[in-house]
């Protein structure tokens, strides 16, 4: 998952299988965040301090039935699993075999750096040779016939295992090359060195049986070898597919894949077209969790957007012995805060995956709080219960809401020189059902008053109608670099979703809820819209086993690994007589 988009935002053995622990407290805030549900913090109060009442309530008019019914937990699929299956959890022998892979491809560093030039033949991509060559070594039936391997500009993999039926769509399936960087201010915090890819057999009280630790072995090493090791059981198993399995790897995710994903995008739509592809599964913070005595299946069906806004102060400058009410340092620290005092209001919609999550939570999870079910089945509590789940977590707010961080600001040169120009960027996280032109509407909104009583002019995002002129104080908003529109939502009543769903019964337990989720980061899911619209943020393990990206001691469970590479045995195996949209 990319840094910029979600940094806003880790001896042969035999894999020994324990029950997963109780996550400890801070272990559950990082669950919390993985599950992209984060009610821990407002159980308590709807169970015991929020009852509801219904004395009095008028019924439900025509609109809030629809908004209801469209809010509902999608119908659970059956339970899914066509021809062999793979007991890969008492495979010792696959199981230490996997270890060892795992281990091995953490140590090859494929780091990406913000400074990376965008010509991906320059010298600085040269690791990922390195890394291309132990997998050709490693899995050698993915680069040989009956599947085809091209390198897409220079270092992106694109495999294809032609399908009996070429008349049946593709499905693709994702995964990035490269990691986050590791911070060397950190590097006395790790437990064990970050590319070291140490195996850990019980190694402490927070990781009973094998894991695997070091950059890239969660995010997202563990899912690239989890889909390479089910193509390879299939192709020793004889297996042939009925439609095509295509597997595309980019190899700078975490820069924004524009040198990776994009190129591959671009190849598969010019050959399969629009919505070419039946549906594509790509990494995600999403995955299989424990919540309130039920096993979900969370599907990051929705991206935020994204867009940075520069806001530009230029005003006179002079000798700070004879300073205005406001220099321009003060003049840009009222606009932020008046931005800051106007945030974005949360909303739970029915076209946003989360209410649909929470109503799959209120449905089948014994334990759900009753006060919290309650104003979930309730349109008419849905603003009010945003706002509070808002107010009570940062993190649900972010699901809620579109977001705005002030991140940089620059200003003044010399401690008795007024500035001249002073400038900031503000990094904005667009909600699921909103837009980047709602988003700039809104700063507009707030802050051209608020330029008018201070005396100044505006220019807002190229509007023809805001002119500089002759003005000496000048409030200038605009665009800084690319942005991201919110993705297209991948509608529940599909029968990709029930194939995944029906996939994760067979792996994780036939009571697993499959329930539709969100992405508050990016993934190289941006570059396909165009290919398919079924498009799937999911990692196959317990997000109580894949912890720590992007920081301190990062690490997947054999356990878990070994599980994502069965689901994707267990899907290839299960799109025989699909019959997709």
């Amino acid at each position: 998952m990319s840094t910029s988009e979600k940094g806003e935002q880790l001896p042969l053995v035999t894999p020994t299988l324990h029950p997963t622990p109780t996550p400890s407290p801070k272990n559950r805030f990082g669950v919390t965040l993985k599950h992209l549900i984060p009610l821990s913090l407002v159980i308590l109060y709807y169970s015991f301090i929020s009852p509801i009442s219904i004395n009095g309530i008028r019924p439900y008019s025509t609109e809030e039935l629809s908004l209801k019914e469209s809010a509902k937990c999608p119908i659970q699929p059956p339970v899914i699993n066509v021809g062999n299956d793979w007991d890969i959890l008492n495979d010792k022998i696959y199981g230490e075999l996997a270890a060892k892979r795992l281990s091995k491809a953490v140590q090859i560093n494929t780091e990406s750096f913000d400074n990376f030039p965008s010509n991906a033949s320059d010298p600085i991509f040269d690791k990922h040779n390195d890394f291309l060559h132990y997998l050709k070594y490693e899995y050698s039936k993915l680069f040989s016939d009956p599947i085809k391997y091209e390198s897409v500009n220079v270092h992106g993999n694109l495999f294809t295992w032609k399908g009996k039926n070429e008349n049946l769509k593709p499905i693709l399936l994702l995964a990035h090359l490269d990691t986050v960087p590791v911070l060397p201010a950190t590097l006395d915090q790790w437990t064990y060195p970050p590319f070291e890819g140490k195996i850990t057999v019980n190694g402490t009280k927070d990781t009973p049986g094998t894991w695997i630790w070091g950059r890239g072995s969660s995010d997202c090493k563990n899912t690239l070898l989890a889909i390479y090791g089910a193509i390879e059981r299939l192709i020793t198993e004889g297996y042939q597919p009925e439609r095509t399995i295509l597997i595309g790897n980019g190899f700078d995710e975490e820069l924004g894949g524009y040198r990776g994903a994009k190129p591959i995008a671009d190849v598969i739509f010019e050959r399969y077209g629009q919505n070419g592809i039946a549906f594509l599964v790509d990494e995600g913070f999403t995955g299989i969790s424990h919540e309130y005595g039920a096993t979900v299946a969370s599907f990051g069906m929705a991206e935020k957007g994204s867009v940075n806004v520069n806001v530009k102060v230029e005003t006179l400058g002079g000798h700070s012995s004879v300073p205005p009410a406001h220099t321009a340092i003060g003049i840009i620290s009222l606009l932020l805060s008046e931005l800051e005092s106007n945030p974005y209001k949360p909303s739970l919609s029915p076209k946003s995956p989360l209410l649909k999550n929470l109503n799959c939570l209120a449905d089948y999870a014994p334990q759900f709080p009753k006060g919290l079910k309650r104003e979930i089945k309730d349109p008419r509590k849905w603003n009010k219960l945003a706002q509070e789940l808002a107010n009570e977590s940062r993190l649900m707010n972010s699901f809620l809401a579109t977001t705005q961080a002030i991140d940089l600001i620059n200003g003044g040169v010399k401690v008795n020189a007024l500035p001249e120009v002073v400038d900031a960027t503000i990094n904005h996280r667009i909600a699921f059902t909103s837009s980047v032109k709602e988003t700039l509407e809104h700063i507009t909104h707030i802050l051209k008053p608020l330029a008018k009583k201070l005396g100044y002019t505006i220019s807002a995002f190229e509007d023809k109608h805001d002119i500089k002129g002759n003005s000496t104080s000048h409030i200038t908003l605009s665009v800084n670099g690319r942005t991201i529109e919110p993705a297209p939502i991948t509608s529940d009543r599909t029968k990709s979703f029930a194939l995944l769903g029906g996939t994760a019964k067979a792996v994780f337990g036939s009571d697993t809820v499959a329930a539709p989720s969100a992405m508050f980061a990016n993934t190289d899911t941006r570059w396909f819209w165009n290919v398919t619209e079924g498009l799937y943020r999911f990692t196959p393990t317990l997000i109580t086993e894949n912890l720590n990206q992007h920081t301190v001691n990062e690490r997947v469970s054999l356990e878990g690994h070994l599980n994502a590479t069965r689901y994707f045995y267990k899907l290839i195996r299960n799109t025989e007589g699909w019959d997709s949209e």
